[in-house]
């Protein structure tokens, strides 16, 4: 890698960018999948009802020829008992593998890359990061947690905490005894978040089940994601989300894939005013190469796996894209080798 590469890397990294968290950021602690949960659902959900069944059956044929469950919900529009179905078992699976990931990371969270970055961009001068993420799972919690940082959601940090539509409003970076503030946007909503049947918007951390008197508050692929992101706490969420994208002055994306309707159009629009843009992750997606690469951005570097050893980055400055052997920058923590070396 020259010198020249390895600053750009460095100065973009180091200027305390928005982190933009995917799926691709928690599988590999052991979170599942879309693919995977598609599965599960096919496998764990039955009714009595018959035109529940039946309606079932139509959605695992269309997920087994579709192969994709976003487009796969996309396509019908599945009845109220079906969805909530759909909703509890997406929270259950997603739900056991973030605890039992909760419980390696404490043990060990020197295996924790996400911590080290964390660390490393708090102590800049602003002791303020923030990340964006469209995952349900707890994963960027627990680095904040183990940042020593303030956290801030959108929801009080009580044991049983209430959403506030201005509590972002305050500035916790300087607090006394906190490695500084670190703002969790999750625009898809939370495991940890929960409507009540009176409609009160509440935060009961690492359940392991629903409670009897609410509903789980994480929007599923589908047509009700359209719906559900217009009423809080999502409308809230994404506003102040849109507006730390807006304010940042770059951004570095682990894992994601630039197909969702909520965070890809904000972010693409301040990316094509030149602001600068890291993507690392196992494979780009065709999302990303269509948005970043053919859309003419003029401020990226995109890093993927080339092969089972080495590491393929393609820039706004080259043609073609590079390939470095026997490195793996693709992953967090490789990643991580090159802007603190």
């Amino acid at each position: 890698m020259t010198e020249d590469l390895l600053k750009q890397i460095q100065d973009w990294a180091n200027s305390v960018p928005l982190i933009v968290l995917g799926s691709g950021a928690s599988i590999p602690h052991g979170l599942p999948s879309m693919w995977r949960l598609g599965e599960h659902l096919k496998d764990s959900i039955s009714f009595s009802n018959p035109d529940c069944q039946a309606q079932f059956e139509t959605f695992k044929d269309k997920l087994n020829t579709l192969k994709d469950l976003e487009k796969t919900l996309l396509e019908l529009n599945l009845q109220e008992d079906v969805w909530k179905r759909i909703v509890n078992e997406t929270w259950k699976l997603i739900n056991d593998h973030d605890l039992q990931a909760y419980e390696s990371i404490i043990a060990d969270d020197n295996r924790f890359p996400l911590v080290t970055l964390t660390k490393h961009l708090l102590n800049s001068s602003k002791r303020k990061v923030t990340i964006v993420t469209t995952n349900y799972d707890r994963i960027a919690e627990y680095a904040a947690g183990l940042s020593s940082a303030m956290i801030c959601t959108g929801y009080c940090n009580n044991l049983i905490g209430q959403f506030s539509s201005s509590v972002y409003d305050n500035n916790y970076s300087r607090l006394n005894g906190y490695g500084g503030q670190v703002n969790i946007w999750k625009v898809h909503g939370s495991l940890d978040w929960f409507k009540t049947s009176s409609g009160l918007d509440i935060h009961l951390p690492l359940r392991h089940s629903i409670p009897d008197n609410c509903e789980a508050s994480i929007v599923t692929p589908g047509l009700t994601k359209y719906y559900q992101t217009h009423i809080e706490p999502y409308r809230t969420i994404l506003t102040q989300a849109d507006r730390e994208i807006e304010d940042a002055n770059g951004y570095l994306c682990i894992g994601y894939g630039f197909n969702d309707m909520h965070v890809h159009p904000k972010l693409v629009s301040q990316i094509k005013k030149n602001k600068p843009i890291i993507v690392i992750t196992k494979e780009l997606t065709d999302g990303t190469k269509k948005t970043i690469i053919d859309g003419k951005c003029t401020n990226y570097i995109l890093i993927e796996q080339a092969n089972s050893s080495d590491t393929r980055m393609y820039l706004s400055t080259t043609p073609t894209p590079i390939v470095f052997s026997n490195v793996n920058y693709w992953s967090l923590e490789g990643f991580l080798n090159l802007i603190k070396s």
